[in-house]
């Protein structure tokens, strides 16, 4: 039988299906666990670490709020200085002043321009910054903004990058009258949790709704200038400006989880960024443990099924070579017994029959005339004799195959048939049907030939499990019974659910050669049983029930008074 084929065959029992499925289920339901499991892992992190940069942007971005907060402190205090003489139309010489020093020292120069773009006071020595000729100026001259931060620039007398906070001077009838400009080092607005060393993929920002860096801080370098327009981030903000996503930085592509916080008086809005390698490692080594698990589950699994079928196909091989070596024994034992009875019976025929032809020539010769009536009636009557001794010499072969050469013994009925229950049952790797018997129903021992019987039992439980082979298996059920019949005969029986006996093998059941396997038996095992129990002095019969067939075979019971072996 081809491999597929003894699969196949294999898959179509019971238990083998059962454990197939049972296995298949088993390892879905760990896979299934770990890929919830890793989802849940990943969703867990990736909650936390977004609560997390959210706390942190916001904290950032109040941060910033006072840094700004105390720039405009000092331009208050400018304001309060030279904000008359500025609203003055008069043009003068740029007057140098110094800011006190309770102002915040992160600022690191002023000045303060009138209407035209002119620096009327400033902080530094013999220099101009450039802030009245800047888009933040033009800004709060034309009213658009109250309040706003320029891009970087260079400060003129370090070439220090700088942001000006700026806010505009107005005059008593509300018109725009200059403005005043506070510088503060670009590096101070990242200067954020200061001590803490941040990892590499770490980030944030102070970007303007134009689209420029003011300041970033990744890691540990800070970097300012920047062009983000047009970008991921810059669209972000525009759909969500307290929001945040998932994305690749604009700067160095890495994908990050950001969150924004916009301040809106000033047209900027703040950012922070962590790395999604970092924030997703722990929940990938432990997601990576439960596939290695998972795998190692499913080989483990797969190996112990190989090793089921293995064993179920090394079984079913070992059943068909025991079946193959049993049916080869059988044609032998029958090639050669009917070789012997052939040989026997040729040998024992021959004379006779010799002796017959011999005078039937003879009584031939003697008819011709060469003989008288008396001669001729002589040679005829040794004829008939010699005719009649090969018709004896059959008749005792015949009964030696009736009554055998069986050798009786008292013996028990309940160990014969629960041995002959288990040599049935023993060459099948599944078992065909369940078989039932009581023990202990029968009184006292019986005269048997264990094998013989033994032998009996097993042709009929075999043929009940072939006769109900197309019913389910929880109704394929031989019950087995041995009764007292009389005082001197036990009866046992067997019982199958199978479809019965068709009413022409009823109707010839004692004949020699009957099969209940009308397309492929040869009559030859029931015939055998018959034999054996006529020899045990008991009889061999079968019927059909409304839900079966029985059969039922006879044996004589042991005797107090007979001689035992």
């Amino acid at each position: 039988m081809h491999k597929s084929d003894t699969f196949r065959a294999i898959l179509r029992q019971p238990a083998a299906r059962l454990v197939t499925i049972s296995a298949i289920l088993f390892v879905a339901i760990a896979w299934i666990t770990v890929v919830w499991q890793v989802v849940e892992d990943r969703a867990a992190a990736t909650d936390g670490a977004s609560r997390e940069n959210r706390g942190r942007v916001v904290a950032f971005e109040q941060y910033v709020q006072r840094t700004l907060e105390s720039a405009q402190l000092a331009a208050l205090y400018l304001d309060t200085r030279h904000g008359a003489a500025v609203r003055d139309s008069s043009a003068g010489a740029v007057q140098r002043f110094e800011l006190p020093p309770y102002f915040d020292p992160a600022i690191v120069g002023a000045e303060v321009l009138d209407r035209n773009g002119r620096v009327r006071f400033s902080s530094y020595a013999n220099a101009d910054s450039g802030f009245g000729r800047t888009e933040a100026f033009r800004r709060l001259q034309s009213g658009r903004a109250a309040r706003v931060i320029s891009n970087p620039s260079a400060q003129p007398d370090t070439g220090a990058v700088v942001l000006r906070v700026a806010r505009a001077l107005r005059d008593s009838s509300g018109r725009f009258a200059g403005a005043v400009a506070i510088a503060i080092p670009a590096r101070r607005f990242v200067a954020f949790n200061v001590g803490t060393r941040y990892a590499p993929d770490e980030l944030i920002s102070i970007i303007s709704l134009d689209g420029i860096s003011l300041a970033r801080r990744e890691g540990n370098r800070v970097s300012s200038g920047e062009d983000l327009r047009g970008t991921l981030v810059m669209r972000q903000q525009a759909q969500a400006p307290d929001g945040e996503y998932w994305g690749p930085s604009a700067i160095d592509g890495m994908r990050r989880l950001f969150s924004h916080q916009r301040i809106g008086d000033y047209g900027i809005f703040v950012t922070s960024g962590v790395g999604e390698a970092r924030l997703t490692a722990p929940a990938a080594r432990r997601a990576g443990w439960f596939l290695v698990m998972a795998a190692a589950l499913t080989l483990v699994v797969i190996a112990l099924l190989m090793l089921y079928f293995r064993h179920l196909i090394d079984e079913a091989r070992a059943k068909r070579r025991f079946d193959q070596m049993r049916d080869e024994f059988v044609h032998s034992a029958r090639v050669a017994s009917l070789s012997e009875m052939a040989a026997g019976l040729a040998h024992e025929l021959n004379q006779p029959l010799t002796a017959a032809s011999n005078y039937l020539a003879l009584g031939e010769l003697l008819n011709k005339g060469e003989g008288s009536r008396s001669e001729v009636a002589e040679k005829l009557g040794q004829t008939r004799d010699q005719i009649a001794r090969a018709g004896a010499i059959i008749r005792r072969i015949r009964d030696y195959l009736a009554k055998g050469n069986a050798e009786l013994r008292a013996d028990s009925i309940d160990r014969t048939i629960e041995d002959a229950i288990d040599l049935a049952q023993g060459g099948n790797v599944t078992r065909a049907a369940r078989v039932l018997y009581t023990p202990g129903q029968v009184t006292g021992r019986v005269m048997i030939d264990r094998i013989q019987i033994q032998q009996v039992l097993v042709n009929l439980i075999r043929n009940a499990e072939e006769a109900m082979a197309d019913l389910p298996e929880i109704r394929r059920v031989i019950r087995i019974a041995a009764v007292d019949a009389s005082d001197d005969m036990v009866e046992v029986r067997v019982d199958d659910d199978g479809p019965g006996f068709p009413d022409s093998v009823l109707q010839q059941f004692n004949l020699p050669f009957i099969s209940t396997k009308a397309e492929h038996g040869l009559g030859i095992g029931l015939s055998i049983c018959r034999r054996i129990i006529e020899v045990h002095g008991g009889e061999l019969s079968a019927a059909n029930r409304s839900d079966g067939a029985t059969v039922r075979f006879t044996v004589k019971r042991e005797r107090t008074d007979w001689a035992l072996d």
